[in-house]
């Protein structure tokens, strides 16, 4: 028996103990292999030198399209996780149908890299019309759902405000329209007169907007369920206000200010009453939530504006800067921090601070310091995307982006004259109308799309999953106009008849 022989047994010993030492020497190297891994190291199959890797995300929309690293196709369709080694790249995205989406970017040494948002424009956009309009085309605008499109109609009784809504989601829904009591209106509503969306409420059902008529204007909420029951902000409180805003995105309250006054109240719409005000010698505003408002006031020396923040009956003094004929003040909250950016059209800078409040209120500073400014002169218009992600500010063709995850600024001239000022068409990109045309780009000017013929300020409308593009046209003849849609999909992506 092998257990009595000594030798034997000595002998399975070292057989045991040299398997327990090759075991924990696999063991480790293969923890340490996994470390390396875990930090992004690698080997060069054919080299066998080890390399840095980093991590690259990609994805679309629509998805399924190719991916291709410096030309070379990587056999893998977005959306895709790709472990790479720390290079400079050029990001190809390849599908039938649609235009090529391009950006050159580097992977550094254990870093990530996401590229999740490229949107993919057909190749050949077919624009279809939906209807045709008598008269000249008056507001058209689209609830924040994107759900809802309001076109302003002709009327047949010229005193009369006439819109046809669209359910963007089916257009193959008959066609609403809805009339506004004429008894509403305190001046008829005649030719030459114009509507002026100034805010939607956060229930997709109340637009309110501004009645611009021959020496003077009215501000209406109307409300597209019941337009009976639509309210004449001007009636009902005996006031001409210079601007009106909904309070907390509601209709329930709103602002009311009058710029030769610099009174900024709070009117209850229930109620019919207008509060004392809250905020005096003021030149401009904007409201955020029920409780926050940015105002200007004169600086202490002339020529100087100085920025304010009302905060639920207490105002704190944020910046002061050079007066200007246009005041840009905005703010947002972002993975749980509000930045405010203000300045005026004759500042050469427009700064921006996180959670100015919080420094504002302390009784050690007193005082908010700009985290980093947009770099632009003459501004005239600033806003963030949609996701809150980036602040953008524009002057002409002239556009000074800063991106807050990223921490990164970016100062560019675009080389497309636009007709106007751009907007956001989601948190990555900007929507203009150039030469006649739809105008799309990212938020650093890379990937310039021109899409369809629009006649629209704005640009155009997108339905809620950006599938379907609505837009207006001057129909041929003259005289009228044509609500158009065009289809964002192609190829195999379009739906089966």
């Amino acid at each position: 028996m092998d257990f009595l022989d000594p030798r034997k047994r000595r002998t399975n010993k070292i057989r045991l103990m040299i398997g327990y030492v090759l075991v924990t020497i696999a063991i480790g190297l293969g923890t340490v292999i996994l470390v390396y891994d875990a930090y992004g190291y690698g080997i060069n199959a054919k080299t066998g030198d080890i390399i840095q890797n980093g991590l690259l995300f990609v994805d679309s929309k629509p998805g399924g399209a190719n991916i291709y690293l410096n030309g070379r196709s990587q056999n893998a369709n977005t959306s895709a996780r790709l472990i790479l080694p720390a290079a400079d790249y050029k990001l190809t995205l390849k599908k039938d149908g649609y235009r090529d989406w391009q950006r050159v970017f580097t992977l550094t040494e254990h870093s990530i890299a996401r590229y999740v948002y490229p949107f993919l424009f057909p190749t050949k956009p077919a624009p279809k019309t939906l209807k045709t309009y008598p008269g000249s085309q008056g507001l058209v605008s689209e609830s924040p759902d994107r759900q809802v499109l309001l076109v302003q109609t002709a009327a047949t009784n010229t005193a009369s405000i006439n819109f046809d809504q669209y359910d963007t989601n089916d257009i193959k829904q008959p066609v609403k329209p809805l009339t506004l009591p004429d008894s509403l209106l305190a001046s008829p509503f005649k030719a030459g007169d114009s509507l002026v969306e100034v805010e939607w409420a956060t229930d997709n059902d109340h637009l309110l907007f501004q009645h611009v008529y021959p020496g003077g204007s009215e501000f209406i909420i109307f409300d597209r369920q019941t337009p009976s029951s639509s309210v004449n902000i001007n009636k009902l409180f005996g006031v001409s206000p210079s601007q009106v805003a909904l309070r907390n995105k509601k209709v329930d309250q709103v602002y009311v200010f009058n710029q030769a006054t610099g009174d900024l109240q709070v009117g209850d719409i229930g109620k019919a009453a207008l509060a004392t005000p809250i905020i005096k010698s003021a030149v401009a505003f904007k409201s955020y939530g029920a409780d926050l408002v940015t105002y200007i006031t004169q600086g202490s020396a002339a020529g100087q504006a100085v920025a304010r923040i009302w905060d639920n009956g207490k105002t704190y003094s944020l910046s002061e800067f050079s007066a200007g004929n246009k005041y840009l003040v905005d703010a947002a909250q972002f993975q749980g921090h509000w930045y405010y950016v203000a300045g005026s059209d004759a500042s050469d800078r427009l700064n921006i601070y996180k959670d100015p409040l919080d420094s504002l209120k302390d009784p050690a500073l007193k005082k908010a310091v700009p985290t980093v400014a947009l770099r632009i002169a003459g501004a005239t218009n600033v806003s963030f995307s949609s996701n809150t992600r980036f602040i953008g500010a524009e002057a002409g063709q002239k556009f000074a982006v800063y991106d807050i995850e990223g921490q990164a600024s970016y100062n560019y001239t675009s080389s497309a004259p636009f007709a106007g000022p751009a907007h956001w068409m989601d948190g990555h990109r900007w929507l203009n109308v150039s030469s006649g045309n739809i105008f799309v780009m990212d938020y650093d000017n890379v990937n310039q799309q021109s899409l369809v013929p629009t006649s629209l300020a704005k640009g155009g409308y997108f339905d809620r999953d950006y599938n379907q593009l609505f837009t207006t046209v001057p129909a041929a003849g003259g005289g009228s106009f044509a609500l158009r849609v065009t289809d964002m999909r192609a190829g195999a992506d379009l739906p089966k008849q």
